[in-house]
């Protein structure tokens, strides 16, 4: 395939970018919006409104509607940016909107905030895209103190899939879009705008079983949408998220790619996936990881900041290999209310940053104006979910983990597809977290074994995340292996 930089990437500037020539070009209040051709847009200009989609989404109440119909709603129903919030309430989809009503301008993306908002305002104007690195097409990028103190730090070093707090930038002047918040463009400011409401949290199991019974409906007209519109992958492990994409795409499985990405055959996400794919009669697209070519991954590392070699490594090895223009459905926003951060403990009071060193948060030990942004962060959302009663940990995982990490990761796989989250909506979210913690806890998920149970029950049968088919010599020299490399690491660091 045809490697592209900044494939599906978007660019909002006053300035004309010559570069850029190639790629799609609209106006929004004046600036240019460059769209590379792979991205979809949708524009409207209606009286003194303006509305901008970079991006799909999906109603899953009206799954038979396209982009251009559900932005003819929004344009219909829609005459203050205060009208716009609940109605993207109900979407799912990867986005970004902007929207101007008379002099007002504001910036909001989808729920999990998968296609990224970065924004810099310079003398003329500011700059805003999905990808920090495109921002340095039109002026330098001037790298923070920082960002020497996070990559020298032990946690980025040691910590494959590394992040950092969302909506903290490693350059000057360079801001990231919180999810659900929306960016006040003129005001200069982001707003928190969900939660909004009490979580009406319930006891009965009639009313539990009704709001499983509404949400598998609203996921699989989500994934009947999609299937409607795109050629569809999904990727197939031996958790309980993809088993429950899996049994929510049942009506759709002669139509979809399945494919895992793997490193050996007796890895449970290997042997198990295949085994029930032939069960079923499925065919089964096993990518095997390599190394990553130099010509590669040259590519990739000049597209980002701070890319991932373990990504690197996985989707290199997909070159060739998974096919062109095929969107992956997958499992990510899931684990948002399956306690991730609390499964055998009470979630406490108020959570600080010692509820989290024992998470993926390493650097808030060693990178003080990290540890501050975490702090501030913690600040405002303790607040907000103790007025609207929510669990903390649910919206830190939802809001730091999806929206930094995983955006970080669907950014990384744009050059080779795009992605569709059916849980990353609020609508979807917010029902499965008004079901008691008990019946969605990650290690027993109650709440995906009945939405598997309701739909194909047959795939209950198989065991989740079994263990691999490693012997005991086989695992201790993997340890040793990856004891040795880190140690050389750690040698030619210094």
């Amino acid at each position: 395939m045809e490697l592209i930089k900044f494939r599906r990437q978007y660019l909002i500037t006053s300035k004309e970018i010559a570069e850029l020539d190639d790629w799609q070009k609209e106006t929004f209040n004046g600036m240019n919006v460059y769209a590379e051709q792979s991205l979809q847009v949708h524009k409207r200009n209606v009286d003194d409104r303006e509305f901008l989609l970079l991006g799909y989404w999906i109603n899953p109440h009206f799954p038979e509607k396209n982009n251009s119909e559900i932005m003819d709603d929004m344009v219909a129903g829609c005459d203050t940016f205060e009208s716009v919030l609940p109605f993207l309430y109900p979407l799912s989809g990867r986005f970004a909107l902007f929207c101007k009503f008379r002099e007002k301008i504001y910036g909001i993306n989808d729920a999990s905030g998968f296609k990224s908002i970065f924004y810099s305002y310079t003398n003329y104007g500011i700059n805003i895209s999905s990808n920090i690195k495109l921002m340095s097409v039109v002026e330098p990028l001037k790298e923070k103190d920082t960002l020497k103190k996070y990559c020298d730090s032990s946690y980025y070093f040691s910590s494959p899939t590394y992040a950092w707090p969302v909506g903290y930038c490693f350059f000057e002047n360079v801001y990231q879009l919180v999810p659900n918040h929306y960016l006040d463009i003129i005001e200069r400011k982001i707003v928190r705008f969900f939660p909004n409401q009490q979580l009406q949290k319930l006891t009965n199991k009639t009313d539990i079983e009704l709001t499983i019974k509404e949400t598998v409906s609203l996921l699989k007209n989500s994934i009947n949408a999609l299937c409607g519109r795109e050629s569809v992958s999904l990727s197939i492990t031996s958790g309980v998220d993809s088993r429950t994409l899996l049994a929510l795409s049942r009506d759709n499985v002669d139509n979809i790619y399945f494919w895992i990405s793997y490193n050996s055959r007796k890895e449970s996400d290997y042997y198990l996936p295949q085994l029930i794919l032939s069960d079923l009669g499925l065919k089964f697209h096993p990518i095997k990881n390599v190394r990553a070519s130099r010509c590669f991954t040259k590519f990739y590392d000049e597209a980002l900041i701070l890319p991932h070699s373990i990504w690197r490594r996985y989707l290199g090895s997909m070159l060739n290999k998974y096919p062109d223009n095929m969107i992956v459905i997958r499992g990510a926003s899931a684990e948002t209310v399956e306690n991730y951060y609390y499964q055998s403990q009470p979630h406490p009071d108020v959570v600080s940053i010692e509820n989290l060193k024992h998470q993926n948060f390493g650097y808030i030990a060693e990178v003080p104006e990290l540890r501050r942004q975490m702090e501030s962060y913690l600040a405002e959302v303790n607040n907000v979910c103790r007025k609207y009663d929510y669990n903390v940990l649910d919206f830190v995982f939802w809001e730091q983990r999806e929206g930094q990490w995983q955006a970080a990761s669907q950014l990384e796989s744009d050059f080779l597809f795009d992605v569709f989250v059916p849980f990353s909506n609020r609508e979807i979210l917010n029902m499965l977290l008004t079901i008691p913690n008990e019946l969605r806890n990650k290690k027993n998920c109650h709440v995906y074994k009945r939405i598997i149970e309701s739909n194909w029950p047959e795939l209950l049968k198989y065991p989740f995340n079994p263990p691999s088919k490693y012997s005991r010599f086989e695992l201790k020299m993997q340890y040793y292996k990856a004891a040795a490399k880190f140690k050389l690491k750690q040698i030619f660091r210094k």
